[in-house]
C-alpha cells in the first residue's frame, strides 16, 4: 500500500494496482532462429494440441518492418464455477494482438478478453538477445490488471500461474523443435 498524504494530519492509502508477470530463459540458437521457431505452423499446431487450446489468426498485416497478428484463443476447457459466474463466461476466450519488430527482435502483445474486455487488462513485451555463445536470452515482460470487486487480486494470482505455466509449455514446445533441428 502506498500512503498519499491528502491534507494534514489525513493519509489516504492506495492499493496497489495490478501484478507483473515476468519469465526469462535461455535457447540454443540465435535469436533469429528462435523468431522463426515461435512464429512456425509446427509450433502452433504442437502448442495448441499440448495446451488443449484452438487458436484462430484473425488478421495479419505489416505496417513498415512490424508484423501485426490477431489470434484468436479458446480453450477446450471450461472455467470453475465461481470463475464463469464472475466473467460471465464458460470458457476464457482472448484475443492476442502481437507486434513483431524484427529489426529491434521485439514483440509487443495484448491481451484482450471477450468477456469483460473493459475489466481486465494485459500487455507485455518478448524480446530475444544474441549471447556470446551463439544462444538467445528471451524475456516475457508484462503486466495484469483486473478491476473486479473483491475478487480481482485473486484472479490476477490465478492468471499470472496460468501464464507461468503456459511460458514453460511453450519454452519446451520450441525446445523440441530445435532439438529436432540439431540445434540443442
Amino acid at each position: 500500500m502506498e500512503a498519499n498524504h491528502i491534507l494534514p494530519g489525513y493519509v489516504c492509502t492506495v492499493p496497489e494496482v495490478g501484478m507483473k508477470l515476468y519469465v526469462e530463459n535461455e535457447l540454443p540458437a540465435d535469436p533469429a532462429t528462435v523468431w522463426e521457431v515461435f512464429d512456425s505452423p509446427e509450433y502452433r499446431e504442437r502448442l495448441a494440441a499440448r495446451a488443449d487450446i484452438q487458436q484462430e489468426i484473425l488478421e495479419e498485416r505489416t505496417e513498415g518492418n512490424v508484423v501485426i497478428r490477431r489470434i484468436r484463443t479458446e480453450p477446450n476447457r471450461e472455467l470453475p464455477a465461481m470463475a464463469a459466474k464472475v466473467l460471465g463466461a464458460k470458457k476464457l476466450s482472448y484475443i492476442q494482438e502481437n507486434r513483431y519488430d524484427p529489426d529491434a527482435s521485439r514483440l509487443d502483445w495484448t491481451v484482450t478478453l471477450e468477456a469483460m474486455p473493459d475489466r481486465v487488462q494485459v500487455s507485455g513485451s518478448t524480446t530475444c538477445t544474441a549471447l556470446d555463445d551463439g544462444t538467445c536470452h528471451r524475456v516475457v515482460d508484462g503486466d495484469i490488471e483486473v478491476r473486479v470487486r473483491l475478487v480481482g487480486r485473486q484472479i490476477e494470482k490465478a492468471v499470472v500461474a496460468e501464464f507461468e505455466k503456459s511460458m514453460r509449455r511453450a519454452v519446451e514446445v520450441a525446445q523440441e523443435i530445435l532439438d529436432e533441428r540439431g540445434l540443442a
